[in-house]
């Protein structure tokens, strides 16, 4: 292939990929990219580790942008 054909592949490429990534909302990334915890997987834990186990489960992304936003402003 030549270097004109190896840009046009490389250029649709990139496009889908941003066309995907525009197309999430932040809440939807950011809810996609959480871990999946199940409650019987924290009852495997020790009750220490339940209860953070548990915690993250429950934290929103509203909860989220809330920290996020008081990290941020912490000056």
């Amino acid at each position: 292939m030549n270097n004109q054909t190896n840009f046009f592949i490389k250029a649709v490429f990139l496009t889908i990929v941003m066309s995907t990534f525009m197309g999430c909302s932040s809440k939807e990334l950011y809810e996609s990219i959480q871990p999946k915890h199940d409650e019987n997987e924290c009852r495997k834990l020790q009750p220490y580790e339940y209860e953070e186990c548990m915690k993250q489960k429950a934290k929103s992304y509203e909860e989220y942008l809330k920290e996020r936003e008081e990290v941020i402003h912490q000056d």
